[in-house]
């Protein structure tokens, strides 16, 4: 849970303040990602450099820490889409720092129970959200997370929604970076996953977890075997 939201003051402040004075059709997503604007560069420079910073390199969805000596492994996020409600754009309490992925997967996916509601203010409370929500819920409490391989464990329905609409299960299908991987072990890797989910206590659940790692390194080695095969194969028709 992230503990303090950023701050703004100066010309910082000053242009935010520019941007809230917009009519209100003025106010779009693709505002954010104007180019040729120095005074918006520095506030998108301010809102990344203070969440890398206050988050600790931690990405708020998938829990792992990147540490980087340049900050472009991470994107500001807006944690409901900046597309789908520009008013909110900088309102301290819905932005972050995400990692690429879980923001790309992320995308401008709904994260509210009620998206329909016309909210006058971004809404502070947890049970306003369907997923977890970087300043106002605790992670732990939803989503247990198993390192090597590295999976993630619901422990509520916003765990799941979590785990679905950030693209978390894209970890436990990392085989599949190698390229041909056998489907029925991409598909029992998923059957083990659904089945640690739900077990009800850490030796089988320590248990599932070695079949796991096992499957992955099974697709891994099949799927490197291929990748040669297949490069042996270009080879050969080349010099044919």
């Amino acid at each position: 849970m992230i503990q303090a939201p950023v701050q703004y003051k100066g010309s910082i402040k000053a242009k935010i303040d520019e941007f809230n004075s917009l009519k209100a059709e003025e106010k779009t997503g693709a505002y954010w990602d104007k180019t040729n604007d120095a005074a918006l560069s520095d506030v998108k420079k301010h809102i990344k450099d203070y969440y890398i910073d206050v988050q600790d390199h931690v990405c708020p969805y998938y829990r792992q820490q990147i540490v980087v000596d340049h900050n472009g492994a991470w994107d500001a996020e807006h944690i409901i889409p900046k597309d789908v409600r520009p008013d909110f754009m900088f309102e301290p309490e819905n932005l972050c720092v995400s990692c690429k992925d879980c923001n790309g997967e992320k995308s401008n996916k709904n994260v509210l129970k009620n998206p329909g509601y016309e909210y006058k203010k971004v809404p502070r409370s947890p049970d306003a959200y369907i997923i977890c929500h970087p300043h106002f819920d605790a992670y732990e409490e939803e989503i247990k997370v198993v390192n090597n391989p590295l999976f993630f464990i619901p422990k509520s329905d916003k765990g799941r929604k979590t785990i679905e609409i950030c693209g978390l299960l894209r970890f436990m299908y990392k085989v599949s970076a190698y390229g041909d991987v056998p489907v029925d072990i991409a598909d029992e890797i998923g059957e083990l996953q659904s089945a640690l989910a739900d077990a009800p206590g850490a030796g089988e659940q320590a248990l599932i977890l070695t079949v796991i790692r096992d499957k992955c390194d099974e697709g891994i080695r099949i799927a490197q075997r291929a990748r040669v095969a297949n490069r042996i194969k270009q080879q050969n028709a080349q010099a044919a």
